[in-house]
């Protein structure tokens, strides 16, 4: 009886050893692991920075803006010293947004630039929205967006409303790029 006990505890600790080393980064990992790097520009913006009540918004605006948590920005310069990271990190950002949880919701290009908006969650509540876009000559950019339950059409027509919003800090971070 003992050594039966034994050899399930045993099983049982392989188990939680072999599932808890995943070889797959999240998106959240990648984050974390870049923040502090001197080539990223790394931004995280809580939901209490976007002045939610100084623009004037409809109410399917405000419902979708009061479902964001944060913000997090991560970028990338591209300069001819990192060409290959820039490549490098595109591939892992590619890998990590390839997994199943991401269902994409659009992809667009323009002028050398591309980008993917993809989600976690379901589509009628999202929980993550990201941003991946690329451009041959300036670099990469990823913008995560955490939120409870946001809905798909709002985010869109939140989208279209951003001109009467200050994004003045997403200006002086796009600043950087020019």
């Amino acid at each position: 009886m003992i050594q039966l006990i034994r050899i399930a505890c045993l099983a049982a600790a392989t188990l939680l050893v072999f599932a808890s080393c995943s070889s797959e980064t999240s998106l959240q990992q990648y984050f974390v692991d870049h923040q502090n790097d001197q080539d990223f520009i790394a931004v995280d913006i809580p939901s209490s920075l976007l002045d939610k009540d100084e623009v004037e918004l409809s109410a399917d605006e405000k419902e979708t803006l009061e479902s964001i948590k944060k913000v997090n920005f991560l970028a990338l310069k591209l300069t001819d010293e990192l060409q290959g990271r820039f490549e490098e990190e595109s591939a892992k950002i590619n890998k990590i947004l390839s997994s199943e949880k991401y269902e994409t919701l659009m992809r667009m290009g323009s002028n050398g630039t591309k980008a993917t908006i993809k989600f976690q969650g379901n589509e009628e509540e999202i929980d993550e929205v990201i941003v991946f876009a690329t451009n041959s000559e300036k670099g990469l950019a990823l913008v995560r967006v955490l939120g409870d339950n946001m809905k798909p059409e709002n985010i869109a027509k939140l989208a279209k409303s951003m001109d009467k919003m200050d994004l003045s800090a997403f200006k002086k971070i796009a600043e950087n790029f020019d």
